[in-house]
């Protein structure tokens, strides 16, 4: 006997579905993939990033911080960002990113650093991504010059770093503030 195909879902029924559960899910070709739970650390991380990067943002309305951002790719890819930066207004189905950030877990590692990299490059909105991880002191920043032409940069311990999207520049001491790091 056959095996019926498998039917891939599109953001659009992604965003309809609920599985019932607490579970936060991303769309990965056609196919809901579970999050699990973020870390202390993680939690920590994300939430002075998004602290410094609101105050550093002030009064530049409509642009904010968004938690938990749905980047949308394609009709069959959208990944859940930590951060993202929008100067649009705001959307239920996803926004339109300036810049992300993805604090790096153990679990998340190599998907963040590869696929969702690759991907959030590929979004002509994006002018920086910043990849911040939650075991050591290490942040790589990426930005865009030009239309196309990406640069990263390796930050670590105490260093700091400028961004253009937000303005000023960023301590590691003050995103790893009470992370244990």
């Amino acid at each position: 006997m056959a095996e019926a195909a498998e039917k891939l879902m599109t953001v659009d029924e992604f965003l309809q579905w609920d599985d019932g559960t607490d579970t936060s899910y991303e769309l990965v070709d056609g196919r809901p993939v579970a999050m699990a739970p973020p870390s202390g650390q993680h939690g920590t991380i994300v939430m002075n990033a998004g602290t410094l990067i609101n105050n550093r943002l002030g009064t530049r309305k409509p642009c904010r911080a968004q938690a938990e951002a749905g980047i949308r790719l394609s009709d069959y890819r959208r990944w859940q960002a930590d951060i993202a930066i929008t100067c649009s207004p705001p959307a239920a189905d996803a926004i339109e990113p300036l810049l992300i950030v993805e604090v790096l877990s153990p679990t998340t590692r190599k998907i963040d650093l590869t696929d969702k990299l690759a991907d959030y490059k590929s979004l002509p909105s994006v002018q920086e991504v910043w990849l911040i991880d939650s075991e050591r002191r290490w942040v790589q920043i990426w930005w865009r010059e030009g239309d196309q032409a990406w640069h990263g940069r390796d930050h670590l311990g105490s260093s700091a770093f400028s961004s253009d999207v937000v303005g000023g520049r960023f301590a590691l001491d003050e995103l790893y503030l009470n992370a244990g790091l």
